[in-house]
């Protein structure tokens, strides 16, 4: 199947308190996964700016859907969204570093490191992603 298929279903998205909210993947009538932008807990270590509650990028598949470029074209989509309704405000993600395949999705979205940590008894990447130009 080609990943373009799942574009046209990612528009579903739900806004919850504390949101931004969650994006739907949906491939041909069945939920196959979904995107989260939330805030992220003060309390953990990794942010961008102190005390703003960093919107974190968060996504999950099943597993027959790995592999396919779903989670790039979703996250790629949610994030077009997010630059829309919040312009210039940036987005996190962490990841283990041991997760080769979300280490090469967090690339090719455009996140760039900021620091690594340990977290859950493992090493964790922390990036940034912005839609801002850098004459913002």
């Amino acid at each position: 199947m080609a990943p373009d298929r799942v574009m046209s279903s990612i528009a579903r998205f739900l806004r919850f308190p504390g949101g931004p909210g969650l994006f739907v993947i949906d491939l041909d009538g069945a939920m196959i996964g979904m995107v989260t932008l939330d805030r992220r807990d003060a309390e953990r270590p990794g942010h961008v700016r102190p005390n703003a509650g960093d919107v974190g990028l968060g996504y999950m598949l099943l597993p027959e859907a790995w592999g396919c470029g779903y989670a790039t074209e979703a996250c790629a989509a949610a994030l077009g969204w997010f630059a829309d309704a919040l312009p210039g405000e940036p987005v996190v993600l962490c990841t283990q570093t041991a997760n080769d395949r979300a280490m090469r999705l967090a690339a090719k979205l455009g996140f760039t490191e900021v620091e690594r940590f340990e977290e859950y008894g493992a090493e964790q990447w922390f990036g940034v992603w912005s839609s801002a130009t850098p004459s913002d």
